[in-house]
């Protein structure tokens, strides 16, 4: 298996686009003391990913990846027809999970938990752009499914997925709980996928103000 484990050393949290997902100025009162913790966040933080690509197995109604069955419809016909499909996991990190769980006040809580999102994004921006350039064609579409997000992948998908991956835990530092949760937080796996049309599971979740869409809902399947 060729597995691939990538972080970020100093996150770029810009002061302005923290502000805005905040809605503050830099004029509010809690300005000095976000700064602060945003400086401290940056120095902290270490987000990572993993990830492997797999050309997939469909037979017997199921896909399979590194011997790993997937049996949902949903994930055969999204799958289906492939060539390389990459499963993965990225996190915001240990080390800045560790550090938002030691406050007790709830602005303070909130603030940190942002700062977590911000670190999330940033290496799942980093794990598209490098996994859309080392395995697909850059020019077509790139689409990700992810477990829990719909009905047709419950969260219990997270099982496989991270067998799939392999030690996750030992690679990233996400735990799977046996509610099938990802700890930190602020983790997100799944399989990213060539398209001709962009996929992702957000437009089929009517979930609103959710902090990690990356599409516009358009219904149901």
């Amino acid at each position: 298996m060729e597995k691939n484990i990538i972080s970020v050393s100093r996150v770029d949290i810009k002061v302005d686009s923290l502000l805005s997902v905040l809605h503050m100025d830099k004029d509010d009162e809690y300005v000095e003391s976000i700064m602060a913790m945003r400086k401290t966040a940056v120095e902290i933080a270490r987000p990572a990913a993993v990830y492997a690509p797999f050309a997939p197995d469909v037979h017997d109604g199921a896909v399979w990846l590194n011997g790993v069955k997937l049996e949902e419809p949903f994930v055969r016909e999204m799958l289906s027809g492939c060539d390389v499909v990459v499963p993965y996991a990225v996190s915001c990190g240990r080390e800045i999970d560790a550090w938002a769980e030691a406050f007790t006040d709830m602005f303070d809580r909130f603030i940190a938990d942002t700062l977590k999102q911000m670190c999330l994004n940033a290496i799942r921006e980093k794990l598209f752009g490098e996994v859309k350039e080392k395995y697909f064609n850059t020019e077509k579409s790139v689409s990700t499914i992810n477990p829990g997000s719909l009905k047709e992948w419950p969260i219990t998908g997270q099982a496989p997925l991270f067998a799939i991956l392999g030690n996750v835990t030992e690679d990233i530092g996400v735990v799977l709980s046996d509610s099938f949760l990802m700890i930190p937080n602020k983790s997100i796996s799944g399989i990213i996928f060539q398209t001709e049309k962009e996929y992702h599971n957000c437009q089929l979740c009517p979930r609103t103000n959710c902090p990690g869409r990356r599409a516009p809902y358009s219904g149901d399947l």
